[in-house]
């Protein structure tokens, strides 16, 4: 692992899909949907950016939008930078692919997916059940809602795929490739709505999630290996896979959530200490890299924040297993405010308190006030 996350950048290099910053929208639409691809490069000027497929998503008024009103900026990876930093901007920017840059212009690309085949060699996830890697909170949607809330709820939750249920059960998943490409000017004249009603929402609130999503999800069962699940990610060209226990829906896990394990590790201008880690186990491993992100992300959103520590307590019973009980402390503003946790899972623990974190750091003043007072 060490190996690959070391090795540079220039090994894995593909051809970069560019377009003009002087592009419409609708023809950028249609390099993205030609190319089966989440982002485009826009060189202008001698600097990089990049459209994604969220950035559109996102937008009005595209029918009359330029590319360059899109771009966002990118840090640029040098051939001889390194995996773990192309996987650190890929999971901080929440991107599949990165421009390669040389002398001020693009002149590759590094994707997710060729990251994602390295991975599979080095036999990272042989003996690793899926559900310790997958995302447990799940946005669902049902097949008879429409297209401009399955949106808003992409939108909204900053996410991508979208299971779609039918009396609570799976029966698709829309993703975010799906409703872009359907604005494609070509594609819209043929369902007789245009690409400017779908901005007006003239008659396009009527068009259903059953008649966009694709009716045959990839599906994991929830003890299914890690490796395997990855593998067919590659092989059947998906960009996820929905996890299921029998007809019930656990999680959903996606390139990003093996990509972390790449990643060079945060930078953080606070200290973060956790205490009484285990350091033999890759659930240990996988809490930790959880942790260490959501710190990062906290204190992005509440500068006020000094320190945060975690203090780890294990108690072995009698099948061998370890029952995890989970203490975190953050220091802001001079106050520390504590959440607990406990299970025989330390990276579903880290999970749980991490939700709690976010809640109650994120609550208006008062409203935190009050809960303080309940909790005590």
């Amino acid at each position: 692992m060490e190996s690959l996350k070391s090795s540079k950048i220039k090994n894995f290099e593909s051809k970069p899909i560019i377009s003009s910053s002087e592009s419409s929208i609708s023809a950028v639409i249609e390099i993205l949907k030609s190319n089966d691809a989440y982002e485009v490069f826009i060189e202008d000027r001698g600097k990089v950016g990049v459209i994604t497929i969220r950035d559109i998503l996102k937008a009005s008024d595209l029918p009359n939008m330029k590319a360059s009103s899109l771009v966002t900026s990118v840090s640029k990876i040098l051939p001889d930078d390194t995996v773990a930093r192309a996987a650190r901007l890929m999971s901080d920017y929440r991107l599949r692919s990165l421009p390669i840059v040389e002398q001020r212009a693009i002149d590759g690309a590094v994707t997710a997916q060729s990251l994602c085949r390295a991975l599979l060699l080095v036999r990272k996830f042989d003996n690793v059940a899926i559900y310790k890697i997958m995302k447990k909170k799940l946005i669902t949607i049902n097949k008879n809602e429409s297209v401009v809330k399955a949106r808003s709820l992409m939108v909204d939750n900053n996410i991508d795929h979208l299971p779609v249920l039918d009396s609570g059960k799976l029966c698709g998943i829309l993703v975010s490739n799906q409703i872009v490409f359907s604005m494609s000017p070509k594609q819209a004249l043929g369902r007789d709505i245009t690409f400017h009603d779908f901005h007006d929402r003239r008659g396009f609130s009527d068009w259903k999630v059953s008649g966009l999503m694709d009716p045959n999800p990839l599906v994991s069962a929830l003890e299914e290996k890690a490796t395997e699940v990855l593998k067919r990610l590659i092989d059947e060209r998906k960009t996820y896979s929905v996890v299921k226990l029998w007809d019930e829906l656990q999680g959903i896990v996606t390139y990003r959530d093996f990509i972390v394990f790449l990643a060079e590790p945060e930078k953080l201008d606070i200290p973060v200490y956790m205490v009484g880690l285990p350091d033999d186990s890759f659930e240990a491993e996988l809490a930790k890299a959880k942790f260490i992100r959501e710190a990062a992300t906290l204190k992005k959103s509440s500068p006020k924040i000094e320190e945060i520590r975690a203090t780890i307590k294990s108690e072995k019973a009698s099948n061998d297993k370890h029952r995890y009980e989970v203490k975190v402390s953050i220091i802001a503003a001079g106050k520390i405010n504590s959440y607990s946790e406990e299970g025989w899972n330390i990276s579903a623990v880290f999970d749980e308190i991490s939700s709690k974190m976010k809640r109650l750091l994120t609550q208006k003043p008062e409203r935190k006030q009050e809960r303080e007072r309940e909790e005590s």
